[in-house]
C-alpha cells in the first residue's frame, strides 16, 4: 500500500468511527417529540403548581405576570409537540422537594432554574440531532423553544433576586442527547411520583396579555428572482 492509499485509508477510518459516533447519539425523530411533549407536560405541571400556590410563594405583581407567561408558552410548547403525533411518556410527576416546591419561594426557584437548564440543554440536542435527520424545520423549531426556556430561567432569577440575572456566555450542554435528558430527568427526581409527591398534568388555560408569537415559525428559503 503506498502512502496516498494509506492517508485515504486512515480518512476513510476517521470518517467511519465519526459516523457510528454520531449515530449512537442521534435520537429518532418520534422519540425526540414524544420526549419534548413529555418535558413540556412537566412543565406546564410545575408552572400550573406554582401559578395556583402564588400567594404561599409571595408571587405578585411582575413576578407573577412572570410565571403567568411560563405557564401559557409551556402550553403552547406542549400543544405544538401534541400537533406533530407526540406521546407523553409520562403524564404524573414528582419533585424533588415535593410539597415544599410550592410553599417555599427559594425551593420553588431553585426547582425551576434546575429544570429549566435541562430543557435548554435538551433542545439544544434536538436542534443537532433534528439536523443530522434532515429535519431542519423541526430543528428551527426546537431553537425557538430552548431560546424561550431560556428567558424563562433567567426570569427566575430575577424572581429570586439573584444577581446577575443573565449569568451566563453561552447555554451549558449538560445532555449528550435528547434520549440522555430522560435519564438526568428521572434520575433527578421528576419522574417518581409517591403518595404526597405527585403532580398531574392537566392541560392549562391561563394566558397573560403580553405574550405575543403564539405558534412557531419555519420560513422557506426565497425563490431567486434571477
Amino acid at each position: 500500500m503506498n502512502r496516498y492509499h494509506m492517508l485515504a485509508f486512515v480518512f476513510l477510518c476517521h470518517i467511519a468511527v465519526a459516523i457510528s459516533a454520531q449515530s449512537n447519539c442521534v435520537t429518532p425523530v418520534k422519540d425526540i417529540i414524544d420526549i419534548a411533549r413529555t418535558a413540556e407536560q412537566l412543565a406546564v405541571t410545575f408552572y400550573s403548581n406554582g401559578y395556583k400556590n402564588a400567594a404561599q410563594l409571595g408571587l405578585v405583581g411582575a413576578n407573577l405576570a412572570y410565571i403567568a407567561a411560563a405557564l401559557e408558552e409551556e402550553q403552547l410548547h406542549e400543544s405544538y409537540w401534541a400537533s406533530l403525533g407526540g406521546v407523553s411518556m409520562a403524564s404524573t410527576f414528582s419533585f424533588p422537594n415535593g410539597s415544599k416546591t410550592f410553599s417555599d419561594l427559594t425551593t420553588f426557584i431553585e426547582t425551576q432554574q434546575e429544570i429549566e437548564g435541562y430543557f435548554d440543554s435538551a433542545y439544544l440536542a434536538a436542534v443537532k440531532e433534528l439536523s443530522i435527520q434532515n429535519q431542519s424545520d423541526a430543528a428551527q423549531v426546537a431553537a425557538q423553544v430552548a431560546i424561550i426556556e431560556g428567558e424563562h430561567r433567567v426570569l427566575g432569577r430575577v424572581i429570586g433576586n439573584l444577581v446577575p440575572a443573565d449569568n451566563r456566555g453561552f447555554s451549558p450542554v449538560l445532555v449528550s442527547s435528547v434520549s440522555d435528558a430522560v435519564t438526568v430527568i428521572k434520575n433527578s427526581g421528576y419522574l417518581s411520583p409517591t403518595v404526597g409527591n405527585s403532580y398531574s398534568y392537566t392541560k392549562s388555560n391561563v394566558t397573560e396579555s403580553g405574550v405575543k408569537y403564539l405558534a412557531p415559525t419555519a420560513l422557506p428559503c426565497p425563490t431567486s428572482s434571477l
